[in-house]
């Protein structure tokens, strides 16, 4: 059987948060693809900008590891009001939890659903996006390779050492969208 979860912004969070700050990607699992971010003090113009706001995106993959950026944006462009970044690992998500996705149509997108959560564990933005085409597309061949890739462990440990802007700069990004 299947159980069915209600969301709703200003109401406590029903699932498991997984960091107590930051993001974490949990995609192509059965349930859907969450990019779950927790934002202690979050305020109205960061609630906006996860809400509403454009959304940047891109990631580094080498040799079986992957990092993924996002970036978002308030009403008014300019710079970024939130950069967060989440590490991801297909393999370590066990056989029967994955959706892999059939990487032969072009044209797909990736849609995954925003979740921002305070310091209290209340929902303060809910938010479905996608992919364009092209990040799709490089995404999942990224996730393919993943799964035969032998791990070099100092490429993870090297992109965590600097800041997520720095790691923008150094990626192909994307617009996501609504």
């Amino acid at each position: 059987m299947t159980k069915f979860i209600t969301l709703e912004r200003g109401e406590p969070y029903p699932l498991a948060v997984v960091k107590s700050e930051g993001a974490s990607a949990q995609f192509l699992m059965q349930s859907g693809n969450i990019l779950q971010i927790v934002l202690p003090g979050m305020d109205s113009k960061q609630q906006n900008a996860l809400r509403s706001g454009m959304i940047k995106a891109g990631f580094l993959y080498e040799g079986g590891s992957m990092l993924l950026l996002f970036q978002f944006y308030g009403t008014g462009a300019g710079k970024p009001l939130i950069t967060v970044y989440a590490p991801f690992d297909i393999r370590l998500l066990s056989k029967d939890k994955r959706n892999l996705h059939n990487i032969e149509n072009p044209e797909q997108r990736l849609a995954i659903e925003i979740h921002a959560i305070d310091e209290k564990n209340i929902l303060r933005a809910l938010r479905l996006v996608t992919m364009p085409p092209a990040m799709t597309l490089k995404f999942l061949s990224a996730v393919q390779d993943q799964l035969a890739a032998i791990d070099k462990p100092d490429v993870m440990e090297k992109w965590l050492q600097q800041q997520p802007e720095e790691l923008l700069k150094q990626v192909e990004h994307w617009i996501l969208g609504g």
